[in-house]
């Protein structure tokens, strides 16, 4: 496989598209097993938040479900606070969305985990990409952390058809799906323990390995004053073609 630049930005603002470059499509996430309680994997997270912010870029996680509340205050998940640091770490400004109504706009990058089992899939997809939406300035990136279950009786449950419903629903653009596994030397494993075996025996089940990383894209609006050099220089030259 042929390294290849990512989605790193030598300077805040603006977000140019010109540099931009498809990452790697397979990454590896360490040699241990997948925990299937852990909504926000180490290995992943920290490799979702090197490829897609800079340093003091401002990160959002958006954990499934969503925090509980008791009346004004915000209950933070238990595996939340390794996140925050682990974001920390990197030199960004790490933040928990809860919810709460209201539009801010100023997250560089908004990472979204549907790692934890939801009874409405394609309600859970949708809060997360309108909470996207909500939270992520123009040119901001929502990286969305899913993986395949399974039914009692064996059915294969796939995440990606509500997850890019969802986002394309919100007019975020479609920018890649990466695919997260442990490599134990060159062997792609071990499976998912929290695997269920199905009720029928004659059910064939899939073997967990993979985490699923989805990643959009909020466009900026044409005419923005934060626009990238070169579309503003398109505009220019088109206004002069039309004098002309």
């Amino acid at each position: 496989m042929t390294a290849q630049p990512s989605y790193r930005r030598t300077a805040r603002s603006p977000r140019s598209t010109a540099t931009v470059v498809i990452p790697s499509t397979v990454w590896a996430a360490g040699s241990t097993p997948i925990d299937p309680d852990n909504q926000w994997p180490g290995p992943i997270l920290s490799r979702a938040v090197d490829e897609f912010s800079a340093p003091g870029d401002r990160v959002l996680l958006v954990p499934s479900p969503a925090p509980v509340t008791r009346g004004r205050l915000a209950l933070m998940p238990p595996d939340s606070s390794a996140a925050l640091a682990a974001i920390s770490d990197r030199g960004r400004e790490g933040g928990i969305e809860f919810g709460i109504p209201g539009t801010d706009r100023s997250a560089d990058l908004v990472v979204a985990s549907l790692l934890a089992p939801h009874p409405d899939p394609v309600a859970a997809a949708d809060r997360v990409a309108g909470l996207a939406l909500a939270q992520l300035s123009e040119g901001g990136l929502l990286v969305v952390l899913a993986r395949c279950t399974h039914s009692a009786t064996g059915v294969l449950a796939d995440p990606a058809a509500a997850v890019v419903a969802a986002a394309q629903a919100v007019d975020l653009l479609y920018l890649q799906h990466v695919i997260a596994v442990p490599l134990t030397g060159d062997a792609v494993g071990p499976h998912c323990p929290g695997t269920p075996a199905p009720e029928d025996a004659t059910a064939t089940v899939h073997t967990v390995v993979h985490t699923d990383v989805y990643v959009f894209l909020r466009p900026r609006s044409y005419g923005s004053s934060s626009e990238p050099q070169g579309f503003a220089r398109e505009r220019e030259l088109g206004s002069t073609s039309s004098a002309a």
